[in-house]
């Protein structure tokens, strides 16, 4: 991942279902609470390699940080350490694996998304997981993983796993 450019255009945030992504679709999940976001997050850190970059998209409130909450866990992260960098706009976490941790919500130009230096932080032994992906436009080169969160009943969420072809198979089982 050394030297990774992103490649910035805009992504449109629709139905979960609907969303064009170059990545490829692998399975849709459904959620029914935060505990259970958190469980499908643990899971998929224990499937995937260190260097894995991971965009999660999704209106406020629908589970993303929860998520990142779970992936904490799978890495051996205690969760009371993980909180939103929506202020500090990226965290770093040390487990059996690192997390790289960033928020770009509020962020509001690509300029200023350049300034924290996301490029830096997928290489290593570590994960990255970046919320409100859709804010560096297009570049989902960037990413190997790409989670839209979309609510769909009251309470329930589904959760849509775009994949790079590399991971595919590892993914299968999550």
């Amino acid at each position: 991942r050394q030297g990774t450019s992103l490649m910035l255009r805009k992504i449109s945030q629709q139905d979960v279902g609907d969303v064009l992504s170059p990545l490829s679709p692998v399975k849709t999940l459904s959620s029914n609470s935060a505990s259970a976001t958190k469980l499908l997050g643990a899971r998929l850190a224990g499937f995937l390699p260190p260097g894995t970059t991971i965009g999660l998209i999704g209106e406020l409130g629908t589970g993303k940080t929860q998520f990142v909450k779970g992936i904490a866990a799978g890495l051996g992260i205690p969760e009371a350490e993980v909180v939103s960098p929506s202020f500090g706009l990226i965290n770093i976490y040390a487990g059996k694996k690192g997390l790289c941790h960033a928020d770009l919500y509020r962020l509001e130009t690509l300029d200023d998304i350049a300034t924290i230096g996301l490029e830096d932080f997928p290489s290593g032994n570590g994960l990255c997981v970046v919320e409100w992906a859709d804010r560096l436009g297009e570049g989902h080169d960037f990413f190997d993983i790409i989670v839209y969160f979309k609510w769909v009943a009251k309470g329930k969420r589904a959760l849509r796993v775009d994949t790079c072809d590399t991971l595919k198979d590892c993914l299968q089982n999550l």
